[in-house]
């Protein structure tokens, strides 16, 4: 039987998990059809700080009422992009690989104006894929179907109040974290903190 292509959301710099499922297909398919949902991956993301797990979430402008995901406009107000970037820096500067990609990455954070979320989203995605080297045809829906046929559907595998459990993981390994000495190892954190401590590695981590 031929293997189903995956269904999924288009999170802010993914959990790995999340990159693993998707490297599981050549074809992934990002559902663009939803409405936008509150308290999940597609506006938050979680890095390893000095202090411990931080949380980073991207201001919304979300109207009342249902507002499809592809439509959701960040919020040029609070300064997250500028804030986001000093909290990955912060807690990556250190690690092994930070100086080798952070050039990919900052543009991204760079100034204040409004930018669409599932753009910012997707563009950041195509820079994570771009460094693992690996090349994946990412397709979107062009309608929400509840109950989807020939897909695997994995939209709801990854949310908030899950906390991207272990269970998740296809692979669950450890790798150097920057701050090992001061916390016991943080498993499925954004792909960020892979990629930043792990570097070349991090493609055969994800795909073991």
């Amino acid at each position: 039987m031929k293997p189903q292509i995956p269904l999924m959301i288009l999170p802010y710099l993914p959990c790995i998990a999340w990159v693993q499922h998707a490297l599981q297909r050549d074809v992934v398919l990002l559902e663009a059809s939803e409405h936008y949902i509150k308290q999940s991956y597609r506006n938050r993301t979680r890095i390893l700080s000095a202090n411990g797990v931080q949380a980073l979430q991207i201001p919304v402008l979300h109207e009342s009422g249902k507002q499809k995901i592809t439509e959701i406009e960040t919020d040029p107000n609070e300064n997250w992009k500028r804030n986001h970037w000093q909290s990955i820096e912060s807690a990556y500067n250190k690690s092994a690989f930070f100086m080798y990609y952070r050039h990919l990455f900052e543009p991204y954070f760079k100034g204040d104006a409004q930018v669409n979320l599932w753009q910012h989203n997707l563009g950041l995605l195509q820079v994570i894929f771009k460094i693992l080297k690996v090349q994946i045809r990412f397709e979107h829906t062009r309608t929400y179907e509840k109950n989807p046929e020939q897909v695997l559907d994995l939209r709801a595998a990854f949310h908030c109040k899950n906390k991207c459990p272990e269970t998740e993981l296809i692979a669950n390994k450890k790798y150097l974290q920057v701050f090992a000495e001061k916390y016991p190892f943080e498993p499925n954190l954004s792909v960020l903190d892979l990629l930043f401590n792990a570097g070349p590695d991090a493609g055969r981590y994800l795909r073991a």
